[in-house]
């Protein structure tokens, strides 16, 4: 069983049972250019991700 990635309306699976910062590197995005919320929760980047778990990676928007 995999991790599913939601992105904007892309859902991308991968492998868990690893640090959400290692997944986002195999992605190639930056963990400072998106906020991850698991079961309505924001995880920080060091947190394990397992297999069977869904997180959503919200993109961050900054101007002024």
């Amino acid at each position: 069983m995999a991790v599913t990635i939601k992105i904007r309306d892309k859902e991308i699976s991968v492998r868990g049972n690893r640090p959400l910062y290692r997944i986002m590197q195999d992605l190639q995005l930056s963990p400072q250019a998106f906020l991850a919320v698991r079961n309505g929760e924001l995880l920080t980047a060091d947190e394990r991700i397992l297999e069977g778990e869904v997180v959503e990676l919200i993109a961050v928007v900054s101007g002024g």
